[in-house]
């Protein structure tokens, strides 16, 4: 059981990551991966997030998703082993050349649980602006999207769905 919990904490840990691939100067493909437990609307935030770092550290300050996709590849993969656990016990009486015994036996079953893996994915393509550009003045503000706090957002990239 130990054994579980510490590789479902380094899962969530680690649950999900983000690529960037520059098409042009203003102009970035962001492809993002989170495990099972994120679901689409994990992977779609690490994308999120990923596209409003990327924008800031670009030099840019506003962005547009101008594409999406999604795929969701996640299924069972197999069971995990079932075991049978047999407790009981016996009572016998014997006189002379005879025995008489009474019993009980009782089996518990443990185990069979599904094995979750594969992954949500996303990818955006995302146009960048300037603050002062008229053509981006319809477009999300990267700073508001990474919060308060966008500075340490920037400074790190995002590992975590939750």
């Amino acid at each position: 059981m130990r054994t579980a919990v510490m590789t479902f904490c380094v899962l969530l840990m680690g649950c999900a990551h983000a690529t960037t691939i520059p098409l042009a100067r203003d102009t970035l493909e962001i492809t993002s991966s989170a495990a099972p437990v994120c679901g689409m609307t994990g992977a779609q935030n690490v994308a999120l997030h990923q596209a409003a770092a990327e924008t800031i550290r670009h030099g840019f300050d506003r962005f547009i998703i101008m594409g999406s996709q999604y795929q969701n590849n996640v299924g069972v993969v197999g069971y995990t082993p079932v075991v049978a656990n047999t407790t009981g016990s016996v009572t016998a009486m014997g006189y002379g050349n005879s025995a008489t015994a009474f019993g009980n036996a009782t089996t518990t079953y443990s185990g069979g649980q599904p094995i979750v893996a594969g992954s949500h994915n996303q990818s955006f393509v995302v146009k960048m602006f300037k603050e002062d550009d008229p053509a981006g003045s319809n477009a999300v503000s990267a700073r508001e999207t990474l919060g308060p706090k966008w500075q340490d957002a920037v400074a790190q990239d995002s590992h975590t769905c939750l």
